[in-house]
């Protein structure tokens, strides 16, 4: 299954595994948090649970008193082209207690019967059934894992899917992975995205009065993938052929193994497992990191064989992506008691949850030693430090003059209330674009008449962004999307021709970085040691802030000089900012008098 955080797009990560096909699979737990529901999310999760139960109406085969049918389907990695993940499965099924399954593949071969009460299995020397090909072989028969997903408490965010989230750890170091079931125009299912692997089903056609996914596709780990076609779907033969060919011989049982020792998942949770008692596990160690947050929880789901062997690692998530692979590293040699279920070994699914703590050390830090701040508390000290427009801050009055490139001169006014309240605009001679956010209505006006230079309107535009912070929005902001630097102050000076001087600031950045280690694309936030913003570049533009005023207990940088494409495109110079008095309650913001003005220097 691919490793997907809730920094990217729809994370296939949930506990769901369900009763598996052909009867000798046991039902598994599921461990997935009921939330509380409004109205509207309870009528959400209704509408779920009447897609999915319709889903598995039309597509599932190996249902009691369905028709008999004889199955097969081949595999390849048809990413990576892995030779291990080629494989061949049929199945002749006849009920849920009278059925032949066959498995071939590089890893594991099986020939399962039963007939009643009677149960035969042949495996092959290495007796472990990676948990992909038990996927498969269900999922061709039954796919959609009705038991496991009644507790799901889903919402229909996305179109046509049922949507929820698994949470992972505990109080402050707790997150959440994502997980979804998408249906189809007419009722089957197109994905189940669910830990440990979770499916794809495509190229749907009618098989007796039943729709059946003849390609399907997982995810064993890595960039594989194991596509699967199905060949072969078709009735059991009846009258005298059935009794020579299928009751006398793929029913057959050889003798009786017994269904308890049979190859089979069962998902448990990690405090249901015993570490063996040798070897000893050697403490786990974590290494420096450049990436926040520097504390947190791993969850590593595994698949363990019937020994207590740790047989795949399918995935593992945090909000540190950058130290999963060591720790995956770190516990693939790891060995359990074996789990005893009716009174034989079974093979495991869990995930493991493993708590890290970092050293904070900056790229390019040279042994200096620099507090251990992410960016999301950087921002959140900006907006205390420097930020006048932060909620709650008292209303005021700015001005200030803009210098263009070319020695246009120009003004900047703003008026604000509040993040809802605000009138500002920006003019060079006639030319003026004005924005009004008056009680949650916007308004914009323009007056441009074409005598001055041919790229004002681009300039003034840059001066009404220049004027807001430039952060990341929240709903999708990661910190471990962020790599921390540790950089001289002339790195964030495009016109240097060297980066002279020690590491003083630290450079958040996601992005690419020029010889010089200068952003080319992405975003960067350069702060310094007192915690205040000296620069932002987001996209090819690099904003410098510098000549810091102190305002009402804030630091108000008076210069800001923004550079396009390493270019100095403009300049503004704060010339006053005042705190407004005798605000009238009705909201024009017209009628408000500024007082308490602070020139700047």
């Amino acid at each position: 299954m691919r490793n997907v955080t809730k920094s990217q797009l729809r994370a296939r990560h949930t506990v769901l595994v369900w009763a598996a096909a052909l009867g000798t699979l046991a039902a598994t737990v599921t461990m997935l948090m009921a939330f509380p529901c409004s109205l509207g999310a309870q009528a959400a999760q209704t509408k779920f649970q009447a897609q999915v139960a319709r889903a598995a109406e039309i597509s599932t085969l190996a249902a009691p008193g369905g028709a008999s049918f004889h199955l097969k389907l081949s595999t390849t990695d048809t990413t990576m082209h892995n030779p291990d993940y080629a494989a061949e499965i049929e199945v002749w099924w006849a009920a849920p207690d009278r059925w032949r399954r066959e498995i071939k593949s590089p890893p594991f071969t099986q020939v399962a019967v039963q007939d009643g009460g009677q149960y035969f299995e042949s495996n092959s020397a290495d007796d472990y059934l990676p948990y992909w090909l038990q996927q498969l072989a269900t999922a061709s028969i039954d796919p959609i894992p009705v038991a496991a997903l009644a507790g799901v408490a889903a919402d229909d965010d996305r179109p046509s899917c049922g949507n929820w989230e698994t949470e992972h750890g505990e109080g402050v170091e707790k997150f959440s992975s994502y997980n979804s079931v998408c249906f189809n125009y007419d009722g089957t299912a197109r994905e189940i995205l669910a830990p440990p692997i979770g499916i794809q089903l495509d190229d749907y056609q009618l098989f007796g009065e039943k729709m059946v996914a003849r390609k399907l596709k997982v995810w064993p780990g890595g960039r594989s993938d194991a596509t699967a076609t199905v060949s072969v779907l078709e009735p059991l033969p009846t009258g005298p052929l059935a009794s020579i060919g299928y009751s006398g011989g793929h029913f057959a049982i050889p003798r009786d193994t017994g269904l308890a020792s049979r190859v089979r998942f069962e998902m448990v949770p990690e405090s249901a497992l015993t570490p063996a008692d040798v070897p000893a596990r050697a403490p786990l160690t974590w290494p420096s990191s450049y990436t926040f947050p520097m504390t947190g929880v791993i969850a590593v789901t595994v698949q363990i064989d019937r020994a207590g062997n740790i047989r795949e690692l399918p995935f593992a998530i945090s909000k540190n992506q950058g130290i999963n692979a060591g720790a995956v590293a770190q516990i693939k040699n790891w060995k359990f008691k074996p789990h005893i279920v009716d009174g034989a070994p079974v093979e495991v699914v869990t995930t493991l949850s493993l708590p890290f703590h970092l050293k904070y050390e900056p790229l390019g830090a040279n042994g200096k030693s620099f507090p251990e701040i992410s960016l999301g508390e950087h921002i959140a000290g900006f907006h205390t430090l420097s930020d006048p427009r932060a909620a709650g801050s008292a209303p005021f009055v700015l001005h200030a003059t803009v210098t263009l490139a070319d020695g246009t001169a120009g003004k900047y006014s703003e008026m604000w209330e509040s993040p809802s309240d605000v009138k500002r605009a920006v003019s060079a001679g006639a030319d003026m674009i004005t924005e009004i956010n008056a009680e949650g209505q916007s308004q914009r006006s323009e007056k441009f008449t074409g005598s001055t230079t041919p790229d004002l309107e681009m300039e003034l535009a840059a001066v009404l962004v220049a004027m807001t912070d430039h952060f990341p929005e929240p709903r999708t902001f990661q910190e471990a999307d962020w790599g921390n630097s540790a950089v001289a102050v002339s790195n964030i000076d495009p016109t240097a021709s060297d980066q002279a001087g020690p590491p003083e600031l630290i450079r958040a950045a996601r992005g690419k970085v020029d010889a010089h280690n200068r952003p080319l694309s992405g975003q960067a936030y350069w702060f310094d040691s007192a915690g205040l913003l000296r620069a932002d570049f987001v996209g090819s533009t690099l904003t410098v802030y510098s000549n810091f005023l102190p305002w009402n207990s804030k630091q108000i940088p008076r210069r800001i000089e923004i550079f396009k494409n390493a270019k100095l495109l403009l300049r503004i110079n704060v010339d006053s900012i005042a705190e407004q008095q005798n605000r009238p309650a009705s909201g024009d913001i017209a009628a408000r008098r500024p007082t308490h003005f602070i020139q700047g220097a």
